[in-house]
């Protein structure tokens, strides 16, 4: 059975389909904003053109990351890291307090940069684990050590909806990599117990999961979920036109950020909704496939955790905007208005492109896997029947 190959470039329908949403983003922000800036005294334009300038660096940012070859990331990763855990710190220290949480310090965000120092450490651990890889070392422990130090800033913060993520994506790349699931199960149960008590003990997360699931009792908290609802019912098929919709005009808090896919919804319609959502699924699956194709173990783990994280960030805020998830506040990727997010997320499509290029890691060197080995690591081990080799 013939191989697939990469090609000599990049994946251009991963570029085509991201520039696309890019460009939509404008058009949705502006519309999304527009109201909201003139009620605060600005020009309707005002978070339009601070979109445009974020859109700027984020595509440098992206071919910059097309360009160098993505083995960068493996050597770096310990400082990439260090520096998303002091800034995460930071923002504990000294940031401000917005809506219950410290997520912010002068104008970023860094979880986005914690999230990049995670993704590397734990694909780096895992790729260099070689045959190892079913110990309780290089299963849990190694992996283990980055995820619960990012576990625990995320906690302080607190940034809960950022740690189911990180979550997601570490338990994805040790399904991906062959971990056992009688060192990692457990830990995943553990983990679980305790993530779901310190929501529940935390004040402004509880009222957002009572909202959740009582609405008539906690109308304040089920607000944004309620009227997200409203404008995808406004929307029908085809929207109501550019500019039309109702409930950004100060019944959907957070239009322009945390619910833009309802916007989309009440103005763009079904049609505009399933354009989105086909695009999306555009990026993810070539996502998968630049994995799949990839000529290291780095790359291909790599490649799968920036899949995943854009995947976990695109189905949050599609969840809350459709009243199926807790309100919390992930921006929908390319789309909603914001600076940290769309880097890094623009980033995350870079490195894939870089990965994506033929010719690109030969600098990266891995332990040898077996045949037999190699072809394991892709299944999770503790769910396989086990045999004794002769």
């Amino acid at each position: 059975m013939a191989t697939a190959t990469k090609t000599t470039g990049v994946n251009k329908l991963l570029l085509l389909s991201t520039l696309v949403l890019i460009c939509f983003g404008l058009v949705v922000v502006y519309t999304a904003s527009s109201t909201h800036a003139r009620v605060l005294g600005f020009s309707t334009e005002y978070y339009l053109m601070a979109h445009c300038r974020k859109v700027v660096i984020a595509i440098a940012f992206m071919f910059a990351a097309a360009k160098f070859d993505y083995s960068i990331w493996k050597k770096f990763a310990r400082l990439i890291f260090a520096v998303g855990c002091v800034l995460t710190l930071a923002t504990i220290v000294a940031g401000g307090d917005v809506k219950g949480a410290s997520r912010w310090i002068w104008g970023i965000q860094p979880s986005e940069i914690l999230k990049l120092g995670l993704v590397t450490m734990i694909c780096v651990k895992l790729s260099e684990a070689g045959l190892e890889i079913k110990s309780l070392k290089c299963s849990l422990i190694q992996p283990g050590v980055p995820f619960v130090i990012a576990a625990i800033l995320l906690l302080l913060q607190p940034n809960y909806s950022m740690l189911v993520m990180f979550s997601g994506i570490t338990l994805t790349l040790l399904v991906v990599a062959g971990a056992r699931a009688k060192y990692v199960l457990p830990a995943v149960g553990f983990g679980s117990l305790m993530a779901i008590i310190a929501m529940l003990v935390t004040t402004h997360t509880r009222a957002r999961i009572l909202a959740f699931f009582n609405p008539a009792e906690n109308q304040v908290s089920s607000m944004q979920g309620e009227r997200a609802i409203e404008a995808l019912g406004n929307g029908g098929i085809f929207g109501t036109g550019i500019g039309m919709g109702m409930q950004k005009l100060g019944y959907l808090p957070e239009a322009h950020k945390d619910v833009v896919y309802a916007v989309i919804g009440e103005e763009f319609g079904f049609v505009g909704t399933f354009v989105v959502l086909l695009l999306f699924a555009c990026i993810f699956y070539q996502g998968f496939e630049i994995a799949r194709n990839s000529s290291t173990r780095f790359g291909k783990y790599m490649a799968v955790a920036l899949t995943i994280s854009l995947f976990f960030n695109f189905l949050v805020h599609v969840a809350v905007s459709t009243d199926l998830f807790p309100t919390t506040g992930q921006p929908l990727p390319f789309l909603s208005f914001g600076g940290t997010n769309l880097i890094f997320s623009s980033l995350f499509i870079g490195i894939l492109l870089n990965i994506s290029k033929s010719g690109t890691g030969k600098k990266i060197s891995e332990p040898y896997m077996g045949i037999d080995e190699g072809a394991r690591a892709h299944t999770f081990s503790g769910f396989e029947n086990t045999r004794t080799e002769t």
